[in-house]
């Protein structure tokens, strides 16, 4: 008798992995489509209007770190742009890359890497220029829409969103 317990509890075990993993692939699916949108942010880091693709948490990383939306969004080109982020305690986050695509639409553009790993805790921003959006670093490539990703070392997707330079 004690059989059926161990294996129904094991079966659920099982079940709730793979839902989990299920949502993790939907998210990265959804977050490598072309950008199509983005949250307007002032410069003062108020929302104005809420591109709802934009800044997820993946599943993996849900009430563990949070990405806020970067500001002012859109941005002038030579503009500087801050990302905010907030680290849970929950449990350690393995570092932090931020990475853009290039020219041929693959992630190989590393725009940002914390120092810190693991994450700690609280808040933390970084801050970049407009201008390191673009694959090639050239004002022509900055210019329009691009999508940021945010990595762990272990190259996990946390989150992902858009920015618009004018």
């Amino acid at each position: 008798m004690k059989i059926i317990p161990t294996f129904l509890l094991i079966t659920i075990f099982l079940f709730l992995s793979c839902t989990s993993n299920d949502a993790q692939r939907e998210f990265e699916s959804e977050a490598f489509r072309d950008p199509s949108g983005i949250t307007q942010v002032t410069s003062q880091g108020e929302v104005l209007s809420i591109d709802p693709d934009d800044w997820r948490t993946s599943p993996f990383f849900q009430g563990v770190i949070e990405v806020k939306p970067a500001y002012p969004n859109p941005i002038e080109l030579g503009g500087v742009i801050e990302f905010e982020y907030y680290v849970s305690s929950v449990q350690p986050v393995n570092g932090l890359q931020v990475v853009i695509r290039d020219v041929n639409g693959q992630l190989s553009n590393q725009i940002y890497m914390s120092s810190n790993n693991p994450l700690p805790n609280g808040v933390d921003n970084f801050r970049l220029d407009s201008k390191s959006l673009s694959p090639d670093n050239s004002d022509a490539l900055a210019r329009g829409l691009h999508r940021v990703f945010f990595f762990d070392f272990n190259q996990r997707l946390i989150s992902y969103g858009d920015i618009e330079v004018e």
